[in-house]
């Protein structure tokens, strides 16, 4: 496919995408006056469709300049056990939609509805509900996002997302492409010497696709197996890790792109072409960082959990909504000017904090950076998972090839130093190398770097 001039949908669509560009010149002024005009009137259509929401927010939400920090989270077991409450049009019911979601054509329409499934940390499926007229406006800001990305308006363009018709990237790489038929259909499920073979014929100038597809392919392009020239890759769905950064550098000499995604809200952030950061899209979703009590954490802080507010979504409202992820606000306005706020990093689910012994008999928290970071140091690592349970660390490594065979020694040896640097008593640690790691088997297959049995949430979690 070829990167479109405007994207499918008319006239409308193509003056939406205009709007969103020109928001970028907005002041911060104009931008708080925007959303505070968005999320009155979503609390005035909430209170008056939703009975969830007059009950949880009362009739005082809906006069308006209510304090955003006010109103009550909504959990995603909270979204499933009150659906048919909170969804607004009542052709669509929770069994009706889990249904849908399991037949054969997923990504077909609902009641006139486009329907998305995605899981959580406690295992349990969340089904979210978009009218077509709200997908088009956030099909109009992934165009934004490639716009401020560096996209070009014929740029040989391909996606590699999941293989599933029903999931929220396949749907999307679907409306923002050019004519179907142009790009070879791949996923992230491709055989990698089948995506080497179709990428070698096509000769993509873009890339979208998963963070660890992005690393593998760089991988296949530094053995000389691949032979394209991307002069632009852009990840989202997994956390893009800064040895997979390294290797897309090496391979074709560009930075990679991030994009921060939800299926709850189908853009949070994206860095841009002067690679300063996520920009957070705050014209279309309100993003809280805050701690595990639910306070607001200072830029600079990693938070433990986000709450979004989807200011474009209106058949099924999204208020305060939960995420575990663990991300940091940068400190200082956006170099570029735009009034947005922004994101410095993406550090993965709060669920993958794991708790080891400490001197004196406490106890401490291990953030999962500190059990990625000694893998990084290694550029003979392709690939890794590490998992936890009472027998403590086990990690799985494929190497490059001629790779020493001392390598899981060493691993497991920087692994040790850097939990006794974090202040805990190392577990047990295991390292081994294998030939390959399979991808997870949920509709997103999604590949995850770290597991903690009874904690991992379905295979489709993670970031969009």
């Amino acid at each position: 496919m070829t990167v479109p001039t405007s994207p499918p949908g008319g006239p409308p669509a193509r003056e939406l995408v205009g709007e969103l560009l020109a928001r970028a010149q907005w002041t911060p002024e104009r931008l708080a006056a925007h959303q505070r005009e968005r999320l009155d009137g979503l609390l005035r259509h909430a209170v008056a469709n939703s009975p969830y929401y007059r009950r949880v927010l009362g009739a005082d939400a809906a006069h308006g300049g209510v304090p955003l920090r006010e109103l009550p989270t909504l959990t995603k077991s909270a979204l499933m056990e009150h659906f048919d409450e909170i969804v607004t049009d009542g052709r669509v019911r929770r069994g009706a939609a889990a249904a849908h979601l399991a037949g054969a054509e997923p990504g077909r329409l609902l009641a006139g509805h486009r329907v998305f499934s995605t899981a959580g940390s406690t295992g349990e499926r969340g089904i979210v509900v978009s009218s077509p007229a709200e997908f088009t406006v956030w099909t109009a800001a992934h165009l934004r996002m490639m716009a401020t990305m560096g996209a070009t308006p014929g740029m040989r363009a391909v996606a590699i997302g999941s293989p599933s018709p029903g999931h929220l990237s396949r749907q999307m790489f679907a409306e923002t492409g050019g004519p179907p038929g142009d790009a070879p259909e791949l996923d992230v499920t491709t055989p990698m010497p089948e995506l080497v073979a179709r990428l070698n014929a096509y000769r993509p100038d873009a890339i979208s696709t998963y963070a660890s597809i992005a690393a593998l392919l760089a991988e296949e392009q530094l053995s000389g197996r691949l032979a394209i020239a991307p002069a632009m890759v852009a990840a989202g769905a997994e956390i893009l890790t800064e040895d997979m950064r390294r290797r897309v550098r090496d391979a074709w000499g560009v930075e990679p792109h991030q994009a921060y995604l939800a299926t709850e809200a189908p853009l949070l952030a994206s860095t841009s072409a002067a690679q300063v950061g996520m920009h957070l899209w705050e014209d279309l979703v309100l993003v809280e960082v805050v701690d595990a009590a639910g306070r607001p954490v200072a830029p600079g802080v990693p938070g433990h959990k986000v709450l979004i507010t989807n200011l474009v979504n209106r058949v099924q409202p999204l208020i305060r909504y939960e995420l575990s992820d663990s991300v940091t606000l940068a400190p200082g306005p956006d170099p570029t000017g735009r009034p947005f706020r922004r994101l410095s990093d993406v550090d993965g689910r709060s669920y993958e904090i794991i708790t080891l012994p400490a001197a004196g008999g406490a106890t401490v928290s291990v953030h999962p950076a500190h059990l990625r970071s000694p893998f990084t140091a290694f550029p003979e690592v392709v690939q890794y998972q590490l998992t936890y349970d009472d027998g403590g660390l086990t990690g799985r490594v494929v190497l490059r090839p001629g790779a020493p065979s001392g390598i899981p020694d060493r691993l497991r040896a920087a692994l040790t130093r850097r939990l006794r640097y974090a202040g805990a008593i190392p577990p047990p640690i295991t390292i081994t190398a294998v030939a390959g790691l399979a991808r997870d088997t949920g509709h997103a297959a999604k590949f995850h770097q770290f597991s903690r049995p009874g904690h991992l949430p379905p295979p489709d979690e993670g970031p969009a």
